[in-house]
């Protein structure tokens, strides 16, 4: 008779299954990824249940032999690591308690009877990503059960077992249990002496767990798949200013410090909390550029400015991170500015150099350290290898050598603006004891040109550095995280895309990694004027995911081989071939985020991820791009630059049901290719594109006559289409109440049609928009504020600049507003700040006085 195997049964909805890594599986092996649990701090029907064997439970004899990688970082709860139903026999448990006396452990029980074997586990291992490897024999015929865990082994007697089992397996919440500890689980095994059950955990997304040969066995409930947070980079928090900032990393204790003129705010990269507490005394710098350095050495927060301010004063001085008291250093400072250049500290923290940058119509190469006894910057020679005057460059730490690494940048050979300038793709490596350079290598990249943000990662093997690189000659642009051999410069992009606009040259962006937790995380600062700034903060996890292996995931892949399975119906056997394409589609639960700061009355305001947009079936396009699935979850991650701006193009012409002709989305999205020789591309792309939409309600691509068109019904929310019909009932033969488009005030001030998406295909509709929207809105401005809601005018002033930066009515009414709101002096402050901006910008003075703008005549009582 032939022995019963497992079936697998292929529904008509297979599609929706989603089948991940199988050509690749083994590249990601030792990438440390796997499931992550929602813990007791979700709601019961949020927490995480995986079940091994979803259907046709296999049965094991004389053994049951389970292996896995486990990561505790839970020190509150109790919870249920797994459970194990024996038929209709006993329930067996792996639970974990952490005792407030400091002594976490696991325990393995038989439910509701007894404990049988206790596991203690060290505190230094309950962190996050930090993986135990847990093996367990239960010993079916003697009755044994023994655990491997830390090189220890733990072995209990007396089960009553039988000589086989049928095991239902269930990780985390199970159906006697809903406790679920901080935990993740990877790498698990399922064996006895005939058969082997493997499961890498390596998903993307989706419910259905697979086995390393591609078939799905298992089911999770509320999955956390941690492959995600390697490859998409996690919005954490934002800080906004009406003043200059600067931020930096504090190894000491994990957390992000952003320092302002009067106060320093504490973000701790672990918790998500954040603190704010007052200087002894305020920043004796004047902050131009909010540069700063950390010696952890001293504890200390050196804040810098290169060029001196126009009133003589300090230029360099320290923060006890202790007392919170500044001191002064001294006044050292160079002539000209030195925008984006590198600084860093010798191995022991006692010498501070500081290497290029760009100022007075000039690149630099010059290196300077800075000498307190004369309080002075002085040039510092070098020998060896020439470094080309650049700026843009990126720079390590020391390392035990006290080499540093510099890589890249823009500049030329001669320093002189005037002759054009390049994009370097070569490191070199500079010893500060001897003060030598090397030249390690030169690159040309095929793709598009790309800087480096300021700080090099280097990677615990010394092989390897981590570099963030965008295109800094555009104004919205993209960051991605690169890997770069040291050896000989082949680099892989290892994350996805970061939106970010750099429209000034004091933009700042600074990559740190923050070993305790494993993770990267980026810290953009971008200014709207030169006093007015916006610090975001975003974080990967480690180790990052290369681009190559996440598009191969993208692509519809069959299993590396036929699956033959039996089905017996009453003594006569069938064969079921089955062979399918499974396409991928990728959830990305999110961690709750901390709380809001409310706005200080020193014009620092803390937002933190979007909330209060989501809603389901939504798409947003004014301001940040995103897409909510019919489940409320963000989705916006799955779209990929190139789909997405299919996604936009047909989105954009189909509200009115026209659609777009095949050939146009060729000419439009693959501008540089013969359209014949986009066939596939495209093919590709758009049913990439139907699997994305497929979890939004209201949305269905149809094709007709050659013509791709989304056939949209109400219960799709797009935020651009509410506002935009809304403006054609004003502007039409009804003639609705211009006050009408306050309802949707809100979705306006999101900000700009598609504003971070730069493609020039959209800017005849941008500019459409724009001018549908201003005399609309810009009438409301005068009748908001002469009602007295001057808060509200203040906002509407703003979304008026955004458009038109120089807009007098605008103008008027924003500093009218803040006069009311924060007093004349602070509105006087404001008035400065713009008439300098419209003299570089026009060339010419701002005519109108302040005092006329700011009359009382007019003013509402």
């Amino acid at each position: 008779m032939i022995k019963k195997e497992k079936v697998l049964i292929l529904h008509l909805k297979v599609y929706k299954i989603v089948l991940l890594f199988i050509l690749f599986a083994p590249a990601l092996k030792s990438q440390a990824q796997g499931l992550m649990f929602n813990s007791n701090d979700s709601l019961m029907g949020q927490r995480t249940s995986y079940t091994v064997f979803s259907s046709d439970v296999p049965t094991f004899h004389d053994h049951l032999r389970m292996s896995f990688d486990l990561s505790l970082w839970d020190k509150e709860h109790l919870g249920y690591v797994f459970n194990i139903i024996d038929g209709h026999k006993n329930s067996y448990s792996l639970t974990y308690i952490y005792n407030y006396n400091g002594s976490p452990a696991l325990n393995f029980n038989i439910d509701s009877k007894s404990n049988k074997i206790k596991i203690p586990l060290h505190l230094s291992q309950l962190n996050k990503r930090v993986w135990i490897n847990v093996k367990v024999d239960i010993d079916l015929k003697a009755n044994v059960v023994t655990f491997y865990v830390n090189g220890q082994v733990y072995k209990a007697v007396d089960f009553g077992f039988d000589d086989q089992i049928t095991p239902i397996v269930t990780f985390g919440k199970n159906p006697h249990y809903s406790d679920v500890p901080k935990m993740a689980v990877k790498n698990l095994t399922i064996s006895n002496d005939n058969k082997t059950y493997t499961f890498p955990l390596n998903e993307w997304s989706g419910n259905d767990v697979h086995d390393s040969s591609g078939e799905i066995l298992g089911h999770v409930d509320n999955p956390v798949w941690l492959i995600n947070g390697s490859y998409f980079w996690e919005k954490r928090v934002t800080f906004s200013f009406h003043e200059v900032a600067g931020a930096n990393f504090n190894l000491q204790d994990q957390s992000l410090l952003v320092f302002k003129s009067d106060s320093l705010i504490r973000y701790d990269m672990k918790s998500g909390g954040i603190s704010t507490k007052v200087f002894q005394n305020k920043v004796p710098v004047p902050l131009l550029l909010g540069k700063s350095i950390i010696n952890t050495r001293e504890n200390k927060l050196y804040a810098y400015e290169v060029l001196r301010a126009p009133k003589p004063g300090p230029c360099i001085a320290s923060l006890d991170l202790n007392t919170l008291k500044w001191d002064v250093v001294g006044i050292a400072n160079i002539k000209e500015q030195r925008h984006h250049h590198n600084i860093f500290y010798d191995k022991d923290q006692n010498d501070l150099y500081l290497f290029g940058g760009y100022g007075s119509f000039a690149y630099h190469n010059d290196f300077f350290k800075l000498n307190k006894q004369t309080d002075s910057w002085d040039k510092a020679t070098f020998t060896g290898d020439r470094i080309s005057p650049r700026f843009f460059s990126a720079s390590s730490q020391a390392n035990e050598s006290n080499e540093v690494y510099i890589f890249g940048g823009y500049g030329n050979q001669s320093g002189n603006q005037i002759v054009g300038g390049r994009h370097f793709y070569d490191l070199y490596q500079v010893n500060l004891t001897n003060h030598t350079i090397k030249k390690c290598w030169e690159i040309k990249p095929n793709e598009e040109d790309f800087v480096p943000t300021n700080n090099l990662i280097i990677s615990k093997d010394g092989q390897y550095f981590y570099a963030l690189c965008y295109p800094h000659e555009r104004p919205k642009t993209q960051l991605r995280l690169y890997k770069f051999s040291i050896k000989n410069g082949s680099y892989q992009v290892v994350s996805g895309t970061i939106p970010v606009t750099s429209e000034r040259i004091e933009s700042d962006i600074n990559l740190f990694f923050n070993p305790v937790q494993d993770e990267f995380f980026c810290v953009i600062q971008e200014f709207t004027d030169p006093n007015r700034s916006t610090i975001r903060v975003l974080a990967l996890e480690f180790p990052p995911v290369s681009q190559q292996e996440y598009e191969q995931s993208q692509k519809s892949i069959a299993p590396p081989r036929p699956v033959f399975k039996y089905v017996i119906f009453g003594g006569g056997a069938i064969l079921v071939i089955g062979i399918t394409f499974l396409i991928i589609k990728k959830r990305r639960v999110k961690q709750p985020a901390p709380e809001p700061l409310e706005e200080e009355d020193t014009g620092v305001a803390v937002i933190n991820k979007k909330n209060d947009e989501k809603r389901a079936n939504a798409i947003y396009l004014l301001g940040e791009f995103t897409v909510y699935d019919k489940n409320s979850r963000d989705i916006t991650y799955l779209f990929s630059p190139k789909i997405k701006q299919l996604f936009i193009l047909l989105l954009l012409n189909s509200r009115n049901a026209t659609g777009v002709v095949s050939k146009k989305i060729s000419t439009i999205l693959w501008p540089d290719k013969d359209v014949a020789k986009t066939k596939n591309i495209k093919g590709v792309t758009i049913n990439h594109l139907r699997n994305i939409i497929a979890d939004i309600g209201g949305i269905e691509l149809t094709f007709l006559n050659d013509t791709y068109c989304f056939k949209l019904d109400d219960n799709l929310f797009c935020d651009y289409f509410i506002v935009t019909n809304t403006l054609e009932q004003i502007n039409g033969p009804d003639k609705a109440a211009e006050a009408a488009i306050l309802q949707y005030f809100d979705l306006i001030a999101r900000g700009g049609l598609l504003q971070y998406i730069p493609e020039t295909w959209l800017d005849d509709i941008k500019l459409g928009y724009e001018e549908a929207l201003m005399p609309v809105i810009l009438p409301e401005v005068k009748k908001v504020y002469e009602s007295g809601d001057f808060r509200k005018a203040l906002d509407i002033a703003r979304v008026v600049l955004n458009i038109d930066p120089f807009n007098d009515t605008a103008l008027k009414y924003k500093l009218k507003a803040l006069r009311r709101i924060k007093g004349i002096e602070y509105a006087r402050k404001v008035y400065d700040e713009f008439t300098a901006e419209y003299e570089k910008s026009l060339g010419i003075s701002y005519e109108v006085s302040f005092d006329k703008i700011c009359s009382n005549k007019t003013e509402p009582r």
